[in-house]
């Protein structure tokens, strides 16, 4: 019986695995207060240069954030030493100041809510090497409140 019940479980598992995931990463911002200074470096070797990636920004805040949406600037800095810069505006709440994101329960100080977007659709890695992502806020404001984490997600598209 244990041995029947380990054997579904072990295939549950191994049914969740995305077999599209090429890299996730999220930096935790310590205190959940996020200098415009401070920047999330993420690095991941890709050796893939012909399938097609959409990228994907991770945000997870709380109710202490004081706005509705996050600017951030994300730069790529390629194997070869060339770099990239996007600005990425990202919704976490409508109109109405309702939260966008999912997570349990209500929020409050304890909790938090998940956001993703996409920021590229279906691009390739021109290069195979080591890639360097950094994230930095891009806000009017020196310190942000309430950001608990900030990453990068890069999936393979089915193209």
């Amino acid at each position: 019986m244990k041995k029947a019940l380990l054997l579904g479980l072990l295939i549950a598992l191994s049914s969740c695995v995305d077999d599209n995931l090429v890299f996730e990463e999220n930096i935790e911002i310590p205190n959940e207060e996020w200098s415009v200074a401070e920047k999330a470096i993420l690095e991941t070797e890709i050796a893939d240069t012909l399938s097609s990636h959409n990228f994907l920004i991770n945000v997870r805040n709380t109710e202490r954030y004081p706005y509705r949406n996050l600017y951030v600037f994300v730069k790529t800095i390629f194997p070869n030493g060339k770099s990239s810069k996007d600005t990425v505006g990202i919704i976490l709440a409508d109109a109405t100041g309702r939260w966008l994101g999912h997570g349990s329960g209500y929020l409050n100080s304890s909790s938090h809510l998940t956001n993703t977007i996409m920021y590229q659709y279906n691009r390739k890695f021109p290069l195979s090497g080591n890639y360097r992502f950094e994230i930095e806020q891009a806000m009017r404001t020196d310190t942000l409140v309430g950001i608990k984490n900030i990453g990068l997600r890069i999936e393979k598209t089915n193209n």
